[in-house]
């Protein structure tokens, strides 16, 4: 398996890896260089096209076999694990622009139909069979006796990154929902069968309360009716409290503050419209207004103490993309005694 399995989700890491690093080549002017990786990612973007969407649902792993037929895993066609859906390929895609819109809406449409449980987006639409910790085809999954995180599907990473999904999409109450999902303060007004919780810590997973693995493989449609128990899991482990922390900051309101420029893309639902959110921006204290006209993305007018603001609109495949302005400019308008941005989002 080690020679043969391909993970849909590594790709799309692999594609990212070369994009990014093209980007950065591309912007010190090793151009050559740039063009290199820039096409072996179009190659990487090809073949996943091409042999890892099956039936237009993109299967969670490839077996290639010596006779050149491909088993597909964690996909409605596999016979193997008794799982049909991933998450990780799928909104990685997304993320990285790897699919059409079309594609991403219904890659969108199954995690709602099959990988959302009332606690966020689960790993895959059920957990792995636990036979007494023998390994067939998975080593933790299949031979872990405790039933959380990973194991459990309920990994809060993966969500995080659903999360990110939702917003490059442009899913905006989705986006809201989910991303309220990570506070564990009332949490039981989001998710009924959620568990008491420590209400200032940042959990890792979100665990159901069976009494062995057994029981959970064989009762997982009670979770996703809301009949178990979801008890929070690790507490403020690895570095998804940072990914949250982004998701908020750079994603929800909407700021991200660069070298040379202010990339501005909040997803705001309308009903918060003239929400107002105060912070340091360049050193500099700023009051930010937010006036949502109906989507509740894309801005389409930036105003920094009456002066209103020229910029660039960067390129998203799903949905208008965020606006760039020179942060030279954007600091010649901040005052020290404090400056008000009005955002107008469409």
């Amino acid at each position: 398996m080690r020679e043969r399995l391909c993970s849909s989700w590594t790709v799309t890491l692999n594609y990212q890896t070369f994009i990014a690093l093209a980007a950065a080549f591309r912007s010190v002017g090793i151009t050559g260089r740039a063009a290199d990786l820039e096409a072996i990612a179009a190659r990487i973007l090809e073949q996943f096209q091409s042999v890892l969407i099956v039936d237009d649902v993109i299967a969670g792993l490839a077996y290639f076999q010596e006779d050149g037929k491909i088993d597909y895993l964690l996909h409605p066609q596999d016979q193997t694990t008794g799982l049909s859906y991933s998450l990780l390929p799928m909104i990685h895609a997304i993320i990285n622009d790897m699919l059409t819109p079309a594609q991403a809406e219904t890659h969108l449409g199954l995690i709602r139909s099959h990988l959302l449980g009332p606690d966020g987006a689960h790993l895959f639409d059920r957990p792995m069979a636990y036979q007494g910790g023998l390994q067939t085809n998975f080593q933790r999954a299949e031979s872990a006796s405790y039933f959380g995180r990973e194991i459990g599907i309920m990994y809060m990473h993966a969500h995080l990154r659903y999360c990110e999904a939702l917003a490059h999409f442009g899913d905006v109450d989705g986006f809201f929902k989910a991303l309220s999902l990570l506070n564990p303060i009332a949490i039981q007004e989001l998710a009924s069968s959620a568990g008491v919780r420590q209400a200032n810590c940042y959990y890792s997973s979100s665990d159901a309360a069976f009494a062995d693995r057994y029981e959970a493989y064989d009762q997982y449609e009670r979770v996703k009716n809301g009949e178990v128990t979801l008890e929070g899991g690790w507490r403020v482990y690895s570095s998804g409290a940072g990914i949250g922390v982004r998701l908020i900051m750079q994603c929800f309101i909407g700021l991200r503050w660069e070298s040379a420029s202010i990339a501005i893309d909040p997803i705001i639902p309308a009903a918060l419209s003239g929400m107002g959110v105060s912070l340091c921006l360049g050193g500099h204290p700023i009051h930010v207004i937010y006036h949502i006209k109906a989507n509740g993305r894309g801005v389409s007018s930036a105003v920094l103490n009456g002066e209103k603001l020229d910029f660039i609109r960067e390129e998203n495949p799903y949905r208008p993309g965020a606006v760039r302005i020179d942060r030279e400019i954007f600091k010649r308008h901040l005052t020290d005694e404090g400056s008000v941005l009005l955002l107008v989002l469409e």
